[in-house]
């Protein structure tokens, strides 16, 4: 049985409301009006989805409701998630429960806050010994999980775009989830990615979410507003480079084309440079091992969103949660996104971000030396669960260094002796 996003969204808050309370309202200390009353508020917080659903649109994703009323609700249903799992936490241990509200509200509101913070720009050098010259220094922005929607309106969208296009990029690449809702509701305010600037261009691939709400009149939207997505095929923006795209798996809800990366790269014969677009990372190793990729651009995991979510997150995805991972021959960058699903609307140890990735050539010498020099270290210790360890993760690694295509028993002794990283 498949259980769609928009039942996550209208009734999870309710299982939560229950379970809270039997774990805080029962073993709290308090009168039956005051347990009453919590009651009241619980199911306030938890009616959010169905009361959405209620107005306008008719989903929970899409409400027709004052922006400041949505971060309110969002707010309110943030806290009763996380006091939930604090008086959980707590009932076990059979401590106090009088801090947790405030606790619970308090953490709530910094996650909010978090989640609807303008993206910072971070910067990442990619290096490869045999990068075509011409692409030595290229500037590849990427831009993933927008989540336009009636909490995030037209405003950051348009701030949005001017940060990337300050960053003077040669390419920008579009990796999925652009909006939560309908086109009357939110053409408006999608329409400052229309001024998106890049030297070669400006390139997409749908993600999961394009198929959720108003898949066709998105899709003409799109179309008649210039964009363009790559669906199983590639482009030449420069003459060694071939970037490729393929749709989201999600396809087919509505019988669209479904991903084929050998077919996407059909046409790039002469030894270009492999970029693939593809929204969620799950098949990065078969991309790279049997469709020769070099650089694949991913989102869909919004960083793990919190610390034990991304565990979840990464058992879904491979291992591969946020930054760079190595793979064999390139590397796979994941991108934590600039927006957040309605349905766990905040973000806590995992900023979003508008990726910047710089190609770099780097000496033919180096691969011989990444275990010598004091400039090189083993990278143990930063492995995210469930997979592939990251080349980087913070904005203090600066360039990485990548081999030749290997075998795969090659790069399997490469991942259980950790990652090369250069400073």
């Amino acid at each position: 049985m498949t259980i769609s996003t928009e039942s996550v969204v209208k009734f999870l808050p309710l299982v939560v409301a229950a379970l809270t309370t039997l774990t805080f309202v029962v073993p709290s200390r308090v009168g039956v009006r005051a347990k009453a009353t919590w009651l009241m508020v619980l199911l306030a917080c938890a009616s959010r989805g169905i009361v959405y659903a209620s107005f306008g649109s008719g989903s929970a994703r899409a409400p027709d409701l004052p922006q400041w009323l949505l971060w309110l609700w969002d707010w309110a249903c943030s806290g009763l998630y996380l006091l939930s799992l604090l008086s959980l936490v707590w009932w076990v241990r059979r401590g106090r429960l009088v801090a947790l509200p405030v606790l619970a509200w308090g953490l709530a509101a910094l996650g909010m806050a978090n989640s609807l913070m303008l993206p910072a720009v971070r910067e990442v050098e990619l290096a490869y010994p045999d990068l075509p010259a011409e692409l030595d220094g290229y500037r590849i922005v990427q831009l993933s999980d927008l989540h336009c929607c009636t909490s995030m309106r037209g405003w950051r969208t348009r701030a949005i775009v001017e940060r990337i296009n300050a960053c003077g990029p040669d390419l920008v690449c579009l990796t999925g989830d652009y909006v939560d809702g309908y086109v009357a509701q939110l053409a408006d305010d999608m329409a400052p990615l229309r001024d998106l600037r890049a030297r070669d261009g400006v390139y997409a691939v749908r993600g999961n979410h394009e198929y959720f709400l108003d898949y066709a009149a998105w899709r003409a939207w799109f179309d008649a507003n210039g964009f363009r997505f790559l669906v199983n095929e590639c482009v030449f923006p420069r003459r060694s480079l071939a970037l490729g795209g393929v749709n989201d798996p999600g396809c087919v809800i509505y019988g669209d084309v479904f991903p084929n990366v050998a077919k996407a790269f059909a046409a790039a014969t002469n030894g270009e440079f492999r970029v693939l677009l593809e929204h969620q990372p799950r098949h990065a190793l078969d991309n790279f091992m049997l469709h020769g990729a070099r650089l694949q651009l991913s989102g869909h995991t919004h960083g793990g969103i919190a610390p034990g979510l991304n565990l979840l997150v990464s058992l879904k995805n491979g291992g591969r949660v946020r930054g760079v991972y190595k793979m064999p021959g390139g590397f796979l960058h994941v991108s934590p996104g600039v927006g957040q699903w309605a349905g766990l609307p905040f973000r806590f140890f995992d900023p979003p971000e508008i990726s910047l990735i710089v190609l770099r050539r780097t000496d033919q010498q180096t691969k011989g030396n990444t275990n010598e020099g004091s400039n090189v270290r083993r990278n143990h210790d930063a492995a995210q669960p469930g997979g592939v360890p990251p080349l980087c993760t913070g904005r203090e690694v600066r360039s990485l260094v990548c081999g030749r295509r290997g075998e795969r028993g090659r790069f399997a002794r490469e991942l259980r002796s950790g990652c090369v990283v250069r400073h």
